[in-house]
């Protein structure tokens, strides 16, 4: 193995962990109405996650022959690591304000259309009592 596959793939991990964090930073600010822009941000996040997967399978691998190497290439693998921990905190942080904003949309949608379906449901029984629908009958019980 050489120092360069390793830094290499660190690199590409720690492009990929950019990718992320960028496109959950714009899938934040998007418009949750604009679901062809949520729909191609959530894909590149999802091509994002197979690159760092594909990465961590590499990295694997040859995980064992990293610590033959000489220290100046350890102390770079040290300094790629941090950087990719560091953004892969910020990208988990930023995901986790984006969930939380994105259940709170939905959650509020759910209720609009339930308000609206109980709406529909109150006019339409109105409608049925108003208009001679389902009148109550009374039994005569002194006969």
């Amino acid at each position: 193995m050489q120092a360069c596959d390793i830094l290499g793939l660190l690199g590409g991990k720690l492009d990929a962990f950019k990718g992320f964090l960028s496109a959950t930073a714009l899938l934040k600010n998007a418009d949750l109405q604009d679901m062809e822009k949520i729909e191609t941000l959530i894909a590149k996040r999802e091509n994002c996650i197979k690159a760092i997967k594909a990465i961590d399978s590499r990295i694997n691998r040859i995980k064992d022959s990293i610590s033959a190497l000489p220290g100046n290439v350890l102390e770079k693998i040290r300094i790629l690591t941090k950087a990719i921990d560091d953004t892969a905190a910020e990208a988990a942080h930023l995901n986790k304000e984006f969930e939380t904003m994105f259940v709170f949309h939905h959650d509020e949608f759910k209720n609009r259309l339930s308000k609206a379906r109980h709406s529909r449901n109150g006019v339409k029984n109105y409608a049925l009592m108003a208009y001679g629908g389902n009148q109550p009958r009374f039994l005569d019980i002194k006969s």
